[in-house]
């Protein structure tokens, strides 16, 4: 099997690769799977292994390395630039589909892995043949192909790497391109983006920028495996935002010469007088503004983080010896026990007083139907429930409404909600580039009288017995950024409620 697999990998890369014979991917894959035949068993020789924990390590390094290099452009620049300094340096294609050879490993560690085990007459000759014959053809598979010279319809093969676009140079000189991409903690909804990639993201979202020197007549590719973006800019060019969503533009193998590129997957960037521009293309938008609007007071009264947060004290009931309250709403707890815990929440959502007995539970939603909630989200939320002799307060945050039922009392009535956008108020971003959509809260049912409107920081009186709903924040988020949260649920809609009681749940 093994001299089978070398044969078919001589064959390949010197009668079959720009024969014409056969297609391009179809004479690449086959060096991948003859090569990783061919290579462990080489390397295995080469380290002196005579175990199969061993022989077994070998194949793990050609895994490894194999995928390393196919995966990610860096790892595969890095090899070219160590076979650089030998006299046989490598050009290595980035295609992840060449993954599809690695089961080759198993047969590879199997078959020849048993045969290991069964004696053979000595041919230390033979074997030495075999190995330089391996060793050499392992490497011939990622020799660059000769120049064509003068020959004639010689046509010499353009190089490629895995990407969705391409930045093509055809100003006739190096230049020297900064990329900004989006941080990887930053969640977007791809419609909203691309409705208007401007006005739906902010220059705070963006990482710092990675420097490239792109070569006259060559690339620069960008990835994109869903819906990404980028800040482009240079000496001479503009701050730039490209846009694109991996469903117009997939990734593929794409040339990264500016000679006879895919159709729309270059984006050509050129001499405008004496600046630099990037052509018209789909991808190519506007940058952001370098500041950002804010909001009207009544919009974005809580734009800077959470309105609603807490502490849990230890679980157990405890006697209340005084509430003070801080400028910023947040009311610190003090208990006989001498524990301080924290509820930060409108003072009207405070009736508690010295005295009072207080049991305090922690509320976890991760299920159920409401009517607020997106079709495409599942419920989630996380709160906080005290209780006292006279009253109780249910404060809870994420993407549903607080209610009685979510710690076991059922009103005679409940409530249905719809949110919307609130009226008059435009998306803002926030202090972390966030993009954020105000909502306003319509309540009808039996639980309310006619149909309630509420905006965040209002509150309205439910029916007897259910106590008063408090709206604290209502907020739709379709572009954010996850590390910059001050609540620690990351979702594209946040709901700030408190209900309080005036008689206790029982």
């Amino acid at each position: 099997m093994w001299l089978g697999a070398l044969a078919l990998l001589v064959l390949n890369d010197h009668a079959l690769k720009g024969s014409g014979l056969l297609p391009g991917w179809l004479t690449g894959k086959l060096s991948d799977f003859a090569g990783l035949l061919v290579a462990p068993a080489v390397l295995a020789s080469l380290l002196r292994v005579t175990s199969r924990r061993g022989f077994l390590g070998a194949h793990l390094v050609i895994g490894v390395v194999f995928s390393a290099i196919k995966l990610a452009p860096e790892a595969a620049r890095a090899v070219e630039g160590l076979m650089a300094l030998t006299p046989l340096p490598w050009r290595i294609t980035v295609d992840p589909t060449d993954l599809i050879a690695l089961p080759v490993l198993l047969a590879s560690y199997r078959v020849l892995g048993e045969a290991m085990a069964r004696p053979e007459p000595a041919r230390p000759v033979a074997h030495r043949l075999a190995l330089m014959a391996g060793g050499l053809s392992c490497v011939a598979t990622s020799y660059d192909p000769p120049p064509c010279g003068e020959a004639e319809g010689c046509v010499p093969p353009q190089p490629q790497e895995l990407a969705s676009l391409v930045i093509g140079n055809t100003t006739g000189t190096e230049q020297l391109i900064r990329v900004r991409r989006l941080r990887e903690s930053v969640r977007v909804d791809c419609g909203v983006v691309l409705d208007d990639p401007t006005g739906a993201l902010s220059r705070d979202l963006f990482a710092n920028a990675e420097t490239w020197l792109i070569a006259p007549g060559r690339a620069l590719p960008l990835g994109n495996a869903g819906c990404d973006a980028y800040l482009i800019d240079a000496d001479g060019l503009p701050l730039t935002l490209l846009a694109w969503s991996a469903t117009d533009f997939p990734e593929q193998l794409l040339v990264t010469s500016t000679e006879n590129p895919q159709p729309d997957r270059m984006i050509v960037l050129q001499r405008a007088g004496a600046r630099l521009a990037l052509a018209a293309h789909p991808a190519v938008f506007p940058a952001p503004p370098l500041e950002t609007p804010s909001p009207a007071s009544a919009c974005g009264v809580h734009a800077t983080g959470s309105g609603l947060d807490w502490t849990m004290p230890v679980p157990g009931a405890g006697v209340l010896t005084g509430v003070t309250s801080s400028p910023d709403g947040c009311h610190a707890f003090t208990l006989e026990r001498g524990e301080t815990f924290f509820l930060c929440a409108p003072a009207e959502a405070i009736p508690f007083s010295e005295g009072d007995v207080l049991r305090v539970s922690s509320v976890a939603i991760d299920r159920g139907s409401y009517p607020e909630l997106p079709r495409d989200q599942l419920a989630f939320a996380r709160g906080i429930h005290i209780e006292s002799a006279t009253h109780a307060v249910l404060a809870l945050r994420g993407n549903v409404l607080a209610r009685w039922s979510m710690v076991g009392r059922q009103p005679a009535a409940d409530f249905t909600a719809d949110l919307s956008p609130l009226a008059g108020c435009d998306a803002f971003h926030d202090a972390c580039g966030s993009l954020v959509e105000p909502l306003e809260a319509s309540l009808l049912g039996e639980g309310v009288s006619g149909v309630v409107s509420l905006r965040p920081g209002e509150s309205a009186e439910l029916a007897e017995g259910a106590g008063a709903l408090f709206l604290v924040r209502a907020d739709d988020m379709p572009v954010r950024d996850a590390e910059c949260f001050t609540v620690p649920i990351d979702q594209p809609r946040l709901l700030e409620s408190v209900l309080v009681a005036a008689t206790a749940a029982p």
